[in-house]
């Protein structure tokens, strides 16, 4: 039988089995990331960063928010007690390494991103998250959690979006977004007057918005 590996944070290259990827549970985490959840590297020596890096540490190691690799120690091979599976963050809060929850949440999140990232319209997409929201008991029970913390889920997902354009905060994405401009691309198209007619933009972010890139 195999050695059973268990997630830690020892030091020792010794007693590295090998490293196994976490990815980042929020609805920001992109489906590949979600899918490499998991995936075991053998060996002491720490795999590649998974996708870009978009911040660096002071050594020059990049990383980015959405997963990272940690340590498997072979404690049965070293002949030490393997500890209990430990505790996993997650915009939900905290689930048991291996429990149902993290694999009913894993398995929302997948279903939550394939939607956003292949369904070709926006109006698509809202009509299957609706369908996602009522496919399961642990479906339902994640979706109404984030109702409950944030009323405006889950338009309130894409109008955030709108925020990568120059000028555009929160509060201003949210009335473009009642108003009918509910994609950049929408927003980039829109007649001066049209956008002039929202509260909150005025020539200086139409400016801005036809002149910069979105964030």
């Amino acid at each position: 039988m195999s050695p059973e590996i268990f997630y830690s944070s020892y030091e020792d290259s010794d007693l590295v089995g090998g490293w196994r990827y976490s990815a980042t549970l929020q609805l920001q985490t992109p489906l590949a990331y979600l899918e490499m959840d998991g995936e075991f590297s053998p060996g002491p020596e720490e795999p590649s960063l998974v996708g870009p890096a978009e911040n660096f540490l002071e050594d020059g190691t990049g990383f980015n928010a959405y997963g990272i690799w940690l340590r498997e120690i072979d404690f049965e091979g070293q002949g030490l007690s393997p500890p209990p599976p430990g505790m996993r963050a997650t915009s939900w809060g905290p689930v048991r390494v291996g429990s149902s929850d993290e694999k009913d949440l894993l398995s929302f999140l997948k279903s939550f991103r394939y939607i956003v990232e292949t369904a070709e319209t926006l109006d698509q997409k809202l009509a299957e998250l609706a369908e996602l929201s009522t496919s399961n008991q642990a479906n339902q029970r994640f979706w109404q959690k984030l109702v409950a913390s944030d009323p405006g889920f889950p338009d309130s997902f894409f109008y955030w979006k709108l925020c990568d354009l120059p000028g555009v905060g929160i509060k201003v994405a949210e009335r473009l977004y009642r108003a009918g401009f509910r994609t950049l691309e929408e927003i980039q198209a829109a007649s001066d007057a049209e956008l002039l007619l929202i509260e909150g933009i005025g020539k200086k972010v139409i400016s801005k918005v036809r002149t910069e890139s979105p964030a």
